[in-house]
């Protein structure tokens, strides 16, 4: 192993879990990667890459590392850099339809900003009938009030149905 030390410190970076079996397990995972890399500096960086990836994709195990190393090796990847272009493709390219229906890309939610969230506050007091914001909130509050003073009496009057 080129760089134990390198390799621990990403494990513990990425949160995943230390157990008594935790340095078999990156033994065994490095093993792997130099049986199947070109060379072992190059199997130090995929491992360091599946870690980073796995520790991406929220994973607290070493399945998720070795799962991640087990599918690049299946590939055929055996560089750090091959595997670079090949997580950048992935990324590029998504099915574009399901069973002949385009897929529908949802777009993310965005927090309003304060001056959108006026704008729209003003937008809704016109809409209602009000002169500006201040106004609307205004007139909401002293329905409230009444609503509050009449709750005595609207609790007391009997449904006539």
């Amino acid at each position: 192993m080129i760089n134990q030390k390198q390799i621990m410190t990403e494990w513990q970076k990425a949160g995943i879990k230390i157990n008594g079996f935790t340095y078999n397990d990156i033994q065994d995972i490095y093993n792997q990667l130099a049986h199947n890399a070109d060379d072992e500096k190059e199997a130090n960086g995929i491992f360091i890459l599946a870690i980073r990836k796995a520790a991406m994709n929220g994973a607290k195990t070493q399945w998720a590392v070795s799962n991640i190393a087990n599918q690049w090796i299946q590939l055929g990847l055996t560089t750090v850099e091959a595997i670079g272009k090949y997580e950048q493709e992935s990324q590029q390219t998504q099915p574009k339809s399901y069973y002949g229906r385009p897929l529908k890309q949802e777009s993310k939610i965005l927090q309003p900003k304060s001056d959108e969230v006026l704008q729209q506050n003003e937008q809704l007091a016109i809409s209602l009938g009000y002169k500006n914001a201040e106004d609307m909130a205004k007139g909401t509050h002293d329905i409230l009030i009444n609503l509050r003073k009449t709750r005595a009496e609207r609790l007391d009057s009997k449904p006539k149905t």
